[in-house]
């Protein structure tokens, strides 16, 4: 099979009796295509400097920014368009905003969860501007479209970026080795300097020593450098090649048609092998199962929406936490069973009203178990303070809920759950990426703290929310009076202005550790003596 013709942009007409076996259309790269080809290799090593060994502060939003104007741009050169419109901008925006949250706070109790949000945005908005979705556009297909982009599209297409320069630079012969001439005068140059330079400054008299003094710097061989240098310039050559083919393979829509769309959904309509009184019989079971556990332990169930523990719980921990992840488990586990009742039935939903009707119940009954369950966890809250760990699940919950009603409403109307899902997850996850929850779960238990509706200030959370924490922590020093706590938020603020000196100075700096630096040194200088 021809490399050039499968993996990469063909040039000149391959053997006949080899195309037969390719059904891959060649490309012919053109001047954009050369040039984007030649910015990869800048973008690769930025993401490899800034992004790929951190995934924190303002390099991870300068190199965002870069890449989703250079989306934008390289699509708008390949639609011969200046306006990017529909779901493509949306997508775009949103993955900027993700990048920008990170030159604004680090977002530490986000865990990994920030950084592959934002990988899934920079390649899904790439797809989504150049409409190569399998559909052609965010549907019902999403999960076959986030396979073919992160892994087919990319690896068949891997080799475009080093073709399209094959391609100039046989367009450009005798410019390229006229190039090739000079850059190689000018390496054997600099290697006799090497020699020749410390021979004059022995016989010079002072005067030439003055004058390559300006260019001490150049010559001097930095090995500690060199090494950080190729330490991000080795991973960048792959990660240039990933990004280049990623938006050639999808600007040229070449490779893009792994899966097709008929195919695709007659694969899903070879799923309806269950007929449908299995079906309902199932539906009816779970459904009268669920009731019986409700009605029976009516008071148990909803007491935490009063904010009172029930008889034989001592301490309000126990009971919130007794269920609360099980009945969100079964509130995950419920969405998918009416996924499987509508995909596997052999009767479809529009002809189906006994199925709708199941729909419903089902997600009326899901919802009270994602209510119950938030009303437990608010309850902890309430008694013990906000975390991160409560936080999440909280959003989660909130999610699943928007789904159940977008279920109830398909029963009237028509529309792809999943494309509702794709987008509401998407603005949810931005907001909460922009809101700095860090920062306002530390800011929230501090207050109540301070306002004796929290029994006790949790340092460790400090610690856990990293600088998000000190303007807090500030508040609570001034105002307590329990000298060991006053001790613990010491030694944090101290540990965090010392952590903000030491990477003022890096890419992973961010807008939020400056001021609380700024805000610590300022405190320490001007507070009075004990």
């Amino acid at each position: 099979m021809d490399t050039w013709n499968e993996g990469a942009f063909s040039f000149g007409q391959p053997d006949k009796t080899r195309l037969s076996v390719n059904t891959v259309k060649p490309v012919s790269p053109d001047r954009t295509d050369v040039v984007f080809a030649l910015c990869a290799f800048v973008i690769g090593y930025l993401f490899s400097r800034w992004v790929f060994f951190s995934w924190q502060g303002w390099g991870v939003a300068a190199f965002t920014t870069l890449y989703c104007v250079s989306a934008a741009v390289y699509v708008c050169i390949r639609e011969k368009s200046l306006a990017l419109k529909g779901e493509g901008l949306f997508w775009i925006l949103t993955c900027w905003l993700t990048g920008l949250s990170f030159a604004l706070f680090p977002g530490r109790g986000l865990g990994p969860l920030r950084g592959l949000f934002l990988f899934c945005l920079a390649v899904y908005s790439v797809m989504s501007l150049t409409k190569t979705q399998i559909g052609g556009r965010t549907d019902n297909l999403l999960a076959l479209d986030g396979l073919n982009l992160v892994f087919v599209i990319p690896f068949r297409n891997f080799l475009n970026q080093y073709a399209a320069l094959m391609a100039q630079k046989n367009k450009n012969k005798s410019r390229y080795r006229a190039y090739f001439s000079v850059l190689a005068g000018i390496a054997v140059a600099l290697l006799s300097l090497y020699v020749l330079v410390p021979l004059l400054l022995s016989a010079d008299s002072g005067g030439f020593a003055k004058i390559m003094d300006s260019f001490s710097g150049l010559l001097n061989f930095n090995n500690t450098a060199v090494i950080r240098f190729m330490i991000y310039f080795l991973p960048s050559i792959p990660i240039a090649a990933y990004i280049y083919a990623l938006f050639s393979g999808c600007g040229h829509n070449r490779n893009c048609d792994t899966f097709k769309k008929d195919a695709a959904n007659k694969a899903v309509t070879t799923l309806r092998i269950i007929p449908a009184a299995t079906v309902y019989t199932v539906l009816g079971i779970l459904c009268g199962v669920y009731l019986a556990f409700i009605f029976s332990q009516l008071p148990y169930f909803f007491s935490a929406f009063s904010g009172k523990r029930p008889e034989g719980f001592l301490v309000y921990s126990e009971y919130a936490r007794r269920g609360f992840f099980e009945l969100t488990q079964l509130a995950a586990i419920n969405l998918g069973v009416v996924t499987a009742a509508n995909t596997m039935n052999r009767k479809r939903r529009p002809q189906s009203r006994t199925l709708k009707v199941f729909n419903v119940v089902f997600a009326l009954l899901t919802l009270v178990f994602i209510a119950t369950a938030f009303s437990k966890m608010a309850l902890y809250i309430r008694v013990y303070g906000l975390t991160m760990p409560r936080i999440l699940p909280c959003v989660f919950m909130g999610f699943m809920a928007l789904i159940c009603l977008a279920v109830i409403a398909m029963q009237k109307w028509t529309f792809s759950i999943i494309r509702f899902a794709a987008f509401t997850g998407a603005l949810i996850l931005c907001a909460l990426f922009l809101c700095d929850p860090d920062a306002i779960v530390v800011k929230i238990n501090a207050d109540r703290y301070v306002n004796g509706t929290l029994s006790e200030f949790d340092t460790e959370i400090l610690s856990r929310s990293g600088p998000a924490g000190v303007l807090p922590a500030l508040e609570v020093y001034q105002t307590t009076g329990d000298q060991r706590l006053k001790d613990r938020l010491e030694d944090y603020l101290i540990d965090q202005r010392n952590f903000a000196m030491t990477n003022r100075n890096s890419a992973k700096y961010d807008l939020q550790s400056e001021t609380a630096y700024r805000a610590v040194t300022e405190y320490f200088a001007n507070r009075p003596p004990d």
